[in-house]
């Protein structure tokens, strides 16, 4: 089959962007011939359509109209409702070009049916999958509802839009959500049957080492090779809790010298000159700007060393123009992993982390809790509790959970029972969370509706 996958962005660093490119790979290794569709901010699509950018001042005003959140109406109804169209009109004409061109048999769609951001991309869609008739997979990585700033439509019209698009009830479109509580809550709110297929990784490709590549990694970011090694590897948004990893962090450093001088459950040796390092190598969008000004105050209030490293990390390896590394080339030289979100689809680094077989620091959001928790991984407990702090709206875990997590962070990080507990959770993420998983779903789904 000839296959299409379509999202706003591709081939960047973010979980769906990695989810995208995961299925490109398994579809291919089915034999099918398969095409990445995006907007302008991408790397390596086969086809762009400019209007699928959510990020512009025309996709930002419809957003800006559609919810009460943002507290702006500067279009009417009737007004908001006929840019809707005429935006949902240009990415169909332009999506239709191309399909006159490869002759798709199928469509793979992510978000594009269930976010809030840019509403006009559903419609335009919804109207494509009707006709070409052929199987469509959409997967929901993210529903508007989940987010606080899309619940109140500001319109009626912009309700019912909502009900009709977001997603469609089409007979040939398959719904995927990616965790048990999304899918309860589209059952309840649209009477829409889903899939669960939580996120998946290749278990099976040889595992990430140091290399005659990344041998300059840490000399590219000015770490020592003794330096213990803190990784955050989430893009720079608030509901990351980033913030909880700089107050561990912190604390950690506060208590560094009972670390000093002991061996590392990887050998690494740690002397009295290692510093703790807290690298963060994700990337803010333009409305996470304000928040990653906040995350800087933080770290320049607790004075933690904290390198922020996106500009050299990319979803792969270049040479040229410069020396961009492989998120996980991040991977092979941390010690641990901060991945404190408070609220996840599903979540991509935590499997990241667990393939690396790193010891991961987490807080307990509500998808870990349901989906991910009872399957027995090791993991050092920030808790599931977290009140905002002050009016910056930054967050804090209770202080006793805190202590508590370094402490076990502490004994993970020189424990010999370490090595075990990591493997046992490798063999765990392979098992349940493995590219097996997503190829038979795949398999089944494309050849269900043909």
């Amino acid at each position: 089959m000839k296959i299409a996958i379509i999202h706003y962005r591709a081939g960047r660093t973010d979980g769906v962007s990695l989810e995208i490119e995961k299925r490109k790979r398994i579809l291919q290794d089915l034999g099918h011939d398969v095409r990445i569709v995006s907007g302008p901010l991408h790397n390596g699509s086969d086809f762009v359509i400019d209007a699928l950018e959510f990020d512009t001042p025309d996709i930002q005003a419809i957003k800006e109209n559609s919810f009460a959140y943002f507290g702006r109406k500067t279009l009417s109804e009737r007004a908001l409702m006929n840019r809707i169209d005429s935006v949902a009109r240009r990415i169909e004409a332009a999506f239709l070009a191309y399909h006159r061109q490869q002759q798709f048999d199928a469509l793979l769609i992510h978000n594009i049916f269930s976010h809030g951001r840019h509403i006009a991309a559903a419609s335009a869609f919804a109207r494509i999958a009707e006709r070409l008739g052929g199987p469509v997979v959409a997967t929901h990585h993210d529903y508007y509802w989940e987010r606080v700033e899309y619940q109140e439509p500001a319109y009626p019209s912009v309700q019912a839009y909502l009900g009709r698009y977001v997603p469609p009830a089409l007979e040939n479109v398959t719904h995927v959500s990616i965790n048990s509580l999304a899918q309860k809550a589209l059952k309840k709110r649209c009477d829409i049957n889903s899939t669960v297929l939580p996120d998946v990784f290749d278990f099976d490709q040889p595992a990430w080492r140091r290399d005659d590549f990344n041998a300059d990694f840490l000399e590219a970011i000015g770490v020592d090779a003794h330096d213990l090694i803190i990784l955050q590897a989430t893009r720079i948004v608030a509901r990351k809790g980033i913030e909880l990893a700089i107050d561990f962090v912190e604390e950690l450093t506060r208590n560094r010298e009972k670390l000093m001088g002991k061996t590392l459950y990887n050998g690494k040796v740690l002397s009295a000159g290692s510093r703790i390092v807290f690298l963060l190598t994700g990337y803010a969008e333009a409305s996470a700007q304000p928040y990653l000004a906040l995350l800087k105050t933080a770290i320049e209030n607790a004075g933690i060393d904290a390198r922020f490293i996106a500009p050299k990390i990319g979803a792969g390896r270049r040479s040229t123009p410069q020396k961009t590394y492989a998120l996980w080339d991040a991977y092979v030289f941390a010690d641990l992993i901060t991945y404190p979100s408070l609220v996840e689809g599903w979540g991509n680094q935590f499997i990241e982390a667990v393939f690396a077989q790193k010891p991961i620091v987490l807080f307990e959001y509500p998808v870990y809790q349901a989906d991910i928790k009872p399957d027995g991984y090791h993991v050092i407990s920030l808790g599931d509790e977290a009140h905002p702090r002050n009016e910056t709206g930054l967050v804090s875990i209770p202080p006793h959970r805190l202590t508590q997590a370094v402490d076990a962070a502490r004994d993970a990080l020189t424990s010999r029972e370490t090595p075990a507990h990591l493997a046992a959770n490798f063999n765990i993420g392979r098992a349940h969370h493995g590219f097996h998983v997503m190829r038979s779903f795949l398999d089944n789904a494309l050849n269900a509706i043909e």
